[in-house]
């Protein structure tokens, strides 16, 4: 958290507006009983009333903590010693759970995970949406470690300017581990990260310095298909190099998985790992994974979900709040590569994808050919301006005079839906609407504005796409009034 950073979304508004006036300051040691997790995954202590939200701690642990930031209404603490351990505490299977910033929950047992996950679920709903419900039982994964089918690893270097390839150590966005073994990724997935990272070292190539904007190396990609054995190694660097042909060639000779060797190439300081240009070192562009019964083409800078088999869990909920008979127009409002609009045109006279990615629209067109699928169309374009171009003035229903859509799905990114896109939404009149959404706090909010005037909320189902962090997916299921 930085100083300009609000109370984090599913805290109770009193919790907001608690005392200020505290004695804790910066650089103290305090004696501190954990009773809660706050949305986001930060440990939540209180000294009469006073928020702190501590690092290192989970629900019911006794610690002592020195406080490392103090803010008027919260602090921030780092537990340093653990008094009397929660009875949920589990040994981690991760040697590097102390220090990730990724999946921080290995140590705290599962069904404590959901509960807390179902019960922030309904906390956002409640304080940020109005809606006080009661959302159905979190699905929990099957799958609990290695079910990652694509994994980011950042180049960087440590203290004595060694090379580094790993996952980001917590709150530290530049300064990666080496990683030794990720137990939420593949086997594969890691053994390619030390293949990579022996390469790289022997062959002195620079890792990118964000500081001063030189050198080769940015990130690794690995991705996967679960279900089809086809892995992908996508290099991210700010050049080209002699010895990234040489690593594709060898990659391939190492893992007769890897299907497909990418570089990307990107000269752009944010650390993104996209690039502007993209070419095949070794084998083919794509990979294949397979869907909701569908067999998708995957390209190094497409959306898929990351977890498969939770992915087939989050579409039938999807597909149960659509309801559909097979008569119906559907509109799949950021549709990515089609993963769930191709699944609706099986069950509905036809699906309509809009996607603001033309490497995602090209995949989606790719991914109906390869499944026989002629009744599903994808536009390109932002999601405000294609509702706007394309059904202020389209054909419309000669009863009720309203475009003919009969169910739209939404599945935006964390940042959630624009109020713009959320009033077209609203005039499109679609009799049912579903929102799939991977951040509770916006999805509370939205909700909010799509059920003040048009919509009512029917149930909520959360879904764990990722145990042992604080995330949680969420699919929601509106009908109109």
């Amino acid at each position: 958290m930085d100083s300009t950073e609000p109370i984090p979304a599913g805290l109770s508004p009193a919790v907001a507006a608690a005392e200020t006036l505290v004695e804790v300051r910066r650089g103290q040691t305090l004696e501190l009983t954990v009773s809660d997790l706050a949305y986001g995954g930060k440990a939540l202590a209180k000294v009469d009333g006073f928020v702190l939200f501590v690092e290192n701690a989970l629900p019911g642990d006794r610690v002592l903590a020195t406080v490392t930031r103090r803010r008027r209404q919260y602090a921030e603490a780092r537990a340093v010693e653990i008094l009397a351990s929660t009875p949920f505490r589990v040994p981690a299977p991760c040697s590097h759970v102390p220090i990730c910033g990724g999946c921080r929950f290995q140590d705290f047992d599962y069904s404590e995970q959901l509960r807390h996950k179902q019960r922030q679920v309904e906390a956002c709903l409640a304080h940020l949406g109005g809606l006080p419900v009661a959302a159905r039982s979190v699905l929990p994964a099957p799958k609990l470690f290695h079910y990652r089918n694509k994994m980011e690893y950042s180049f960087g270097r440590d203290e004595r300017a060694r090379l580094t390839l790993g996952l980001h150590r917590r709150g530290l966005y530049d300064r990666p581990f080496d990683l030794d073994r990720c137990h939420i990724a593949t086997p594969v997935s890691s053994e390619i990260v030390a293949f990579v990272r022996d390469f790289a070292v022997r062959e002195a190539l620079p890792p990118y310095d964000l500081r001063n904007h030189t050198g080769l190396l940015r990130f690794l990609v690995v991705r996967e298909g679960m279900r089809t054995g086809q892995v992908m190694v996508n290099i991210v660097a700010s050049g080209t190099h002699p010895a990234l042909d040489r690593l594709a060639v060898a990659l391939r000779g190492a893992f007769p998985a890897v299907a497909s060797v990418i570089l990307n190439l990107t000269r752009r300081k944010a650390q993104v790992a996209l690039g502007e240009e993209e070419h095949v070192l070794a084998g083919q562009p794509t990979i294949l994974e397979r869907l909701g019964g569908l067999t998708f083409e995957i390209s190094s800078n497409s959306f898929f979900q990351t977890n498969t088999e939770q992915a087939d869990r989050l579409l039938d909920s999807a597909l149960e709040a659509l309801a559909l008979t097979g008569t119906e127009r559907v509109l799949d409002v950021y549709a990515g590569t089609g993963t769930f609009t191709l699944p609706i045109a099986t069950r509905s006279a036809e699906a309509i994808g809009i996607e603001s990615s033309e490497i995602a629209v090209r995949d989606a067109e790719r991914n109906a050919e390869r499944n026989g699928i002629a009744n599903a169309r994808f536009w390109k374009g932002e999601a405000m301006e294609v509702l706007r171009d394309r059904f202020d003035s389209g054909p419309r229903d000669a009863s009720s005079g309203r475009p003919e859509i009969h169910a739209v799905l939404v599945d935006p990114p964390r940042a959630g839906l624009h109020p713009g896109v959320v009033s077209r939404l609203i005039r499109l009149g679609a009799p049912r609407l579903v929102y799939i959404s991977c951040n509770p706090g916006t999805l509370g909010r939205d909700l909010a504005l799509l059920c003040e005037s048009r919509f009512a909320l029917e149930w909520i189902q959360p879904v764990d796409m990722f145990p042992h962090t604080p995330h949680i997916e969420c699919v929601a299921a509106l009908r109109a009034r």
